[in-house]
């Protein structure tokens, strides 16, 4: 039996793999299937795997963040989805942007009023001044969505 936290260490050697060492960006096989070991291990994570993953992410490189993210995209647990509101709100702007292409896709009523606040906040700090622009116009319609999602009733 594995101990838990090792679960974490697999999904990160998994990507570092994937991303030679979090280097190079991955190549197709990612996109297309090897994606699918990570949100295997990522449907196996408890709390303390969760947190693992946060305080190991932002340690990480850009390239290995993005692997992680479009995996937690794929994966489709409240968990995965928690994980991508942390990375959408704490991440740097490149990688809240590309987080934003997933989230726009949950169902953000289940996060609690004060992730909906955070996130909402965040949402409106990119639109501001078009700083998501600097990341591609392509996040315009997805942080729409995010913000069409929470706007307050």
């Amino acid at each position: 039996m594995m101990r838990r936290h090792e679960i974490a260490e697999l999904l990160d050697r998994h990507i570092k793999e994937n991303t030679s060492n979090g280097n190079a960006a991955p190549g197709e096989a990612w996109y297309e299937e090897d994606y699918a070991r990570a949100a295997e291990l990522l449907e196996e994570f408890n709390d303390l795997d969760w947190h693992v993953l946060k305080k190991t992410f932002g340690a990480r490189s850009q390239i290995w963040q993005e692997a992680c993210v479009y995996a937690l995209g794929k994966t489709g647990t409240e968990g995965a989805a928690a994980m991508l509101a942390d990375v959408f709100v704490r991440g740097h702007d490149a990688i809240s942007c590309y987080a934003a292409v997933f989230l726009a896709e949950q169902n953000l009523d289940t996060f609690d009023e004060e992730a909906k606040r955070r996130i909402r906040l965040r949402a409106h700090d990119l639109f501001k001044d078009g700083v998501y622009r600097e990341q591609g116009e392509e996040y315009r319609a997805p942080l729409e969505r995010i913000r069409e999602k929470l706007r307050p009733v």
